[in-house]
């Protein structure tokens, strides 16, 4: 018998000698094409969860908003907040980027974040030194119609009276980025949502005529000549904006801004966003002639949404209606109940049917009040 050791290595197969090769050119581009795959379902659907998240944080932001609204008109015998009056909100001076931008929602603020952050008015003293003229009257000393004047505000005493109804964080009320207005009112804060863009508010002016006979009388572009429900210059601060909020957006921009930019059009677009659709008038109404018979709500809260647009000429919901930027007259009231053609909307069973046109759109509205 022999006694030589056994060659364990010799009984080895080549393939085992050689040792383990690395991933061939085929197999690394495998796993480079699921990686793809998997980068391609998994971050949309991150980026929409995050939209979602932001959606919710937004709304609960917009309810607190009009919870405390609700609870100062309870306490001021109807009275939605806002220290000016709509009318006055409504100022031709106020549209004026150069001088007004003072904006509905900061109105509503003075009321909401305690008066006692109020110290004086135009030309009068008062306060720390800290104080900053804020209204719709233009520039500072001028004053409107019955003699009221802008008032002098100490920033750091809002929210910190008494008579404080809405409690948020510095990450919520805080002044945006872009605001078209005099220096003051940029430095005013704002309520800022979860996509870093300001909410607008929209408060009814209660002398307007009830029964609207033309869009005029319910929404205008300012309260200069006639009365209306709405007035597009208690806004203009954020709608003539270039670079609205953390996404910079320009309200303005012909191809890819707000179907509320431009005041000239104000009659019908905030017709179209604030009337509400289930009290049309008249009863026999046709494509040319209908108008709302109530808004939404005396007091609106209004956030542009994901895109940083307030109904933006490219939103999905602007192409569902067949409006688009060719086409922004189109954006009225009627679009509620008429298609682009003039033809009355149907269910699929043929039946009239009614839409809500802001609901096709990314912009979140919330309401309260009659």
């Amino acid at each position: 018998m022999s006694t030589h050791p056994v060659n364990m290595c010799a009984a080895r197969p080549a393939s085992i000698r050689r040792g383990r090769q690395g991933f061939s050119l085929i197999e690394l581009l495998v796993v480079i094409a699921i990686i793809a795959i998997l980068i391609a379902i998994i971050v949309p659907a991150m980026s929409g969860a995050r939209v979602i998240a932001r959606k919710a944080a937004t709304t609960a932001l917009m309810n607190n908003v009009t919870n405390a609204a609700e609870q100062f008109s309870q306490d001021h015998a109807g009275t939605m907040p806002g220290y000016f009056l709509p009318t006055e909100m409504g100022s031709a001076m106020n549209s004026d980027a150069t001088r007004g931008g003072f904006t509905m929602m900061e109105n509503a603020l003075l009321d909401l974040l305690g008066e006692s952050a109020i110290v004086g008015e135009a030309g009068i003293g008062g306060g720390t030194g800290t104080g900053k003229l804020v209204g719709p009257f233009g520039n500072v000393g001028n004053s409107g119609k019955g003699g009221n004047t802008n008032v002098k505000v100490d920033m750091n005493l809002l929210g910190t009276g008494d008579d404080v109804y809405l409690k948020v964080g510095d990450d919520v009320l805080r002044a945006a980025d872009g605001q078209a207005g005099t220096t003051p009112h940029q430095q005013f804060p704002d309520l800022i949502d979860s996509f870093g863009n300001p909410l607008l508010a929209w408060a009814e002016d209660h002398t307007a005529p009830r029964d609207p006979l033309n869009p005029s009388e319910f929404a205008s572009e300012n309260s200069k000549n006639d009365l209306a429900r709405y007035y597009w210059a208690s806004n203009s601060g954020w709608l003539q904006s270039k670079a609205m909020g953390k996404g910079g957006q320009d309200q303005t921009n012909p191809t890819s801004g707000s179907l509320l930019a431009d005041s000239r059009e104000a009659e019908n677009t905030l017709t179209a966003v604030l009337g509400n659709p289930n009290f049309p008038i008249p009863m026999d109404f046709d494509d040319t002639d209908v108008l709302p018979g109530a808004s939404r709500g005396a007091f609106v809260v209004h956030s542009a949404g994901a895109d940083g647009v307030f109904f933006g000429i490219k939103d999905s919901g602007a192409k569902a209606i067949g409006v688009g930027e060719t086409s922004i007259d189109a954006f009225t009231y009627a679009r509620n109940f008429f298609t682009a053609g003039g033809s009355r909307l149907q269910d699929a069973k043929g039946a009239f049917t009614t839409i809500d046109l802001t609901m096709g759109f990314d912009d979140m509205v919330s309401a309260t009040g009659n």
